[in-house]
């Protein structure tokens, strides 16, 4: 089986750069997602996960698509990891996704699958990081499931990776890092144009 070009183990160097300069909410916020929105927008650091537009639209597609039958959907965050003032953060450009195995409880992708998400992955347009992974809960709130922190700390137990929740259902969405054995949540900023090379990045990817 054919495998995608960039793998895990390659080291990257962090840039030191400023976040993106035009966060914003996303629509589908808890009241306490809210709060935790405001209290980090307040503080003037960077927020852990910034999400484009472009990433975004995808993600709620999918999800929404696949809402009326219950069915969960999945995906993998691509993007870049900065840092600012001595903290690290991610920016989620696309999103890589193919067919799937999936139910009204679980969800894993389709092993015949396989080489046509790594062709995705290779066909990204940028030089990307997975820097998480998304999944939805229709209908079932935004949590980090027994398996779904399984997969966390398998797949992506770096400081940087966060695990984007959607219940299209409910119409709410959360992201999550590992905690001390747990998980917590964390407050992230959609963003629509991030600079010049986020606009390139961009740019590529719709091109």
């Amino acid at each position: 089986m054919a495998r995608p070009k960039v793998v895990g183990e390659v080291k990257r160097e962090v840039n030191e750069r400023a976040p993106p300069s035009d966060p914003c909410p996303h629509d589908w916020l808890s009241e306490e997602s809210t709060g935790l929105y405001e209290e980090k927008s307040r503080s003037g650091e960077a927020f852990d996960l910034y999400i484009s537009t472009l990433a975004e639209s995808r993600i709620r597609r999918q999800a929404t698509k696949a809402a009326p039958d219950r069915l969960e959907v999945m995906g993998l965050l691509l993007g870049e990891v900065r840092r600012w003032r001595g903290k690290a953060y991610a920016v989620v450009v696309n999103v890589g996704t193919t067919d799937l195995e999936n139910t009204q409880a679980k969800v894993r992708f389709d092993p015949d699958a396989m080489p046509g998400l790594f062709k995705e992955l290779d066909g990204a347009g940028f030089d990307y990081i997975v820097v998480g992974w998304y999944h939805s809960h229709p209908g079932h709130t935004c949590f980090l499931s027994r398996i779904d922190l399984r997969t966390q700390r398998t797949l992506f137990d770096q400081p940087y990776h966060s695990a984007l929740v959607v219940d299209p259902v409910n119409r709410e969405v959360k992201a999550f890092k590992l905690l001390e054995g747990g998980y917590t949540e964390v407050p992230f900023a959609l963003v629509s144009e991030g600079g010049p090379k986020l606009r390139r990045l961009r740019a590529k990817v719709q091109g």
